[in-house]
């Protein structure tokens, strides 16, 4: 039989809710352009790829420097799963994403292997976006590692 997942005590959700509702905050009211501040015919997803760099980067940072500080539970899970998981939500991007699709400039395809090869190229593109987020989080991880690192 599988390990039960222990309860989560009621500190770590109450910061993981706080770290969520900043984190939310942040992504919107920081002074770069937004998806709020446009209506939804003119939709830049620029802004978006920019704050999941920037929150993976500091993601990656502050889980290596508090793994190796030992950070406390609800203090650790506010910070990473609540704020960043916020602050770099993948829903901005797929908002973005099907707001340029839909609502600016749809392709048309003249043939069935153009169709395909339209939708493989967003799908290459996407996970060539997933990966390279992915790289900044690892690597920002290895450098909060060596700069949490007690002498």
């Amino acid at each position: 039989m599988a390990k039960r997942a222990p309860r989560p005590r009621l500190t770590t959700v109450f910061a993981v809710a706080l770290g969520g509702a900043l984190g939310a905050a942040a992504r919107v009211f920081l002074p770069w352009p937004t998806m709020l501040d446009t209506s939804l015919a003119s939709i830049d997803p620029l802004p978006s790829v920019v704050v999941n760099f920037i929150g993976a980067a500091l993601l990656g940072l502050v889980t290596g420097y508090a793994a190796q500080r030992q950070w406390p539970d609800p203090i650790l899970k506010g910070v990473t799963t609540g704020f960043f998981g916020a602050f770099t939500t993948m829903s901005a991007m797929v908002v973005a994403y099907s707001g340029l699709t839909l609502s600016q400039s749809i392709i048309f395809a003249d043939s069935a292997g153009e169709g395909i090869f339209y939708a493989g190229a967003i799908l290459a593109g996407l996970a060539v976006y997933i990966y390279l987020v992915t790289l900044t989080t690892m690597a920002t991880l290895k450098l909060g590692r060596r700069l949490g690192w007690r002498r």
